[in-house]
């Protein structure tokens, strides 16, 4: 402000000088064509009475005439010259109406021009107020951001939300400030600080900031209560760094990797790593996703997840029983699914295999591609044996008994009776309560065996599996009575 007044100041002082110079000049060069070139002419030109002699009593037409001739012509050419004298000064007055038109012109519109510019800076005044009082503002809370007192910190950090003359060169301590307030333990205010620096940071500089809140969670052990809220920030970039660290996060298998398929729901960015998910994770990270897509609120894509689940080396049997209770998934891809991993590990998934026997007992076109995809050379053998150890799963079958997967042969063996194998085997309960020993030391967990995982109408029940037969521990512990 004060250095345009000056300058104002000092452009006035100019204007003024040069009216004044130009006003001296025009008033010399006036006087000076007044005094040299008007009045010599109307001195040198001075009209006089003309005297006129007559010698004769009658003067004759002749020197009448030329008389009155002398005496027009002089009279015209004294008229002629007062005219052009007249002429002279107007036009000598027109050129000095001209200079003071300039130079009053350019004081004018230099006037107009300072107005102009005061005007502008008085409408400035505002803003550089606030600039003032809001970086004043800043420069006084800064002791107030690492403040022992949450209330005195919260204000702080509260004014900064709402100031916009924090500058990039603030960062560092910004981000000390964010560093610093994990340190604390959570309390009322703390989400709401948490979320006022992030947001402050973000409008900084946003990739430096997603890098800042990876390194915090890669360099703190994860607290749900304290961290969640960084992840949903991570999320939502997808620079190559973040995303190879989100896919990183999602392998681990614990809380933190269940929190993100958490976050990347509720967000609407689990797509962008459903394959990845289907292909590579286990456990919970794989089940939650499972899960989820029951759901059309989600807006989960599995289209493609026969292709992703297909070429993996493994799966959990209770990612397989979600599969094969859903909905969305088609029967030929169930069906392909558990036999592929079946064939890898029938231990592990022949509960899985029961189970999708059990689901399809009702439907006549899901045993059509039950047998048809059983008829591969692949699986072929596999099943047949299956039907061979399990042969109360025919009855589900029995429209399809003479099919080469469940027919058997005439020499079959029948199958025994659970009493008979407990006497055959010498089964009793130990004292534990939770394994079964038979006759030559060896220890069988008892575990839980339905016939179905759907409701209640198959009952679970508690027992052991000896030679391919469910044996029911009451029946055990009747017989041991």
């Amino acid at each position: 402000m004060k250095s345009l007044y000056k300058e104002i100041k000092k452009r006035s002082l100019f204007y003024n000088f040069l009216f004044v110079v130009t006003t001296i000049t025009s008033v010399v060069i006036i006087s000076s064509a007044i005094i040299f070139f008007i009045v010599p002419m109307f001195k040198k030109y001075t009209i006089v009475p003309a005297n006129v002699y007559v010698f004769e009593n009658e003067l004759s037409i002749k020197v009448q005439e030329e008389i009155n001739k002398a005496i027009s012509m002089n009279l015209e050419e004294i008229y002629n010259r007062l005219i052009a004298n007249i002429q002279f000064s107007i036009a000598l007055f027109s050129a000095m109406l001209v200079i003071f038109a300039i130079v009053f012109g350019v004081i004018y519109f230099s006037k107009i021009r300072d107005a102009e510019m005061l005007i502008k800076e008085i409408q400035k005044t505002p803003d550089l107020f606030f600039k003032q009082f809001y970086r004043e503002q800043y420069n006084v809370n800064v002791s107030n951001l690492f403040s022992q007192n949450y209330i005195k910190r919260n204000d702080a950090i509260n004014k900064l939300t709402f100031n916009p003359e924090i500058e990039k060169n603030d960062y560092d301590l910004l981000q000390d400030v964010l560093i610093n307030e994990f340190d604390y333990a959570p309390h009322v205010y703390f989400h709401q600080n948490i979320s006022a620096i992030i947001s402050v940071l973000m409008r900084l500089d946003n990739s430096r900031t997603i890098l800042l809140l990876m390194k915090i969670l890669k360099e703190q052990k994860y607290n749900q209560i304290k961290h969640y809220n960084l992840l949903t920030h991570v999320i939502t970039d997808n620079s190559d760094e973040t995303v190879t660290y989100i896919k990183n996060q999602l392998l681990i298998n614990n809380e933190m990797s269940t929190t993100f398929v958490s976050s990347l729901i509720s967000n609407g960015f689990l797509n962008n790593y459903i394959g990845y998910i289907f292909e590579k994770c286990d456990g919970l990270t794989l089940q939650m996703a499972l899960s989820m897509s029951y759901s059309d609120t989600w807006h989960i894509n599995i289209n493609d997840l026969y292709a992703h689940i297909s070429i993996r080396e493994d799966i959990d049997a209770q990612c397989m029983q979600i599969i094969i209770s859903h909905k969305l998934i088609e029967i030929k891809d169930k069906i392909t699914l558990v036999f592929h991993f079946y064939s890898k590990n029938k231990e592990k998934f022949l509960q899985s295999l029961n189970y999708l026997v059990s689901t399809i007992s009702n439907d006549e076109n899901a045993k059509k591609h039950f047998l048809h995809i059983a008829d591969n050379d692949k699986y072929k053998g596999l099943i047949q044996e299956y039907f061979e150890n399990n042969t109360h799963h025919k009855k589900d079958f029995a429209d399809y008994m003479e099919n080469t997967i469940i027919k058997q042969d005439d020499n079959e063996k029948k199958v025994k009776a659970p009493s008979v194998v407990i006497k055959e085997h010498g089964l009793h309960v130990c004292k534990d309560g939770i394994t079964v020993i038979d006759n030559k030391g060896i220890k069988h967990n008892i575990e839980q065996y339905s016939r179905s995982l759907i409701g209640p109408m198959f009952p679970i029940k508690s027992g052991v599996m000896i030679d391919n037969i469910f044996i029911d521990i009451e029946e055990i512990k009747k017989i041991k009575d």
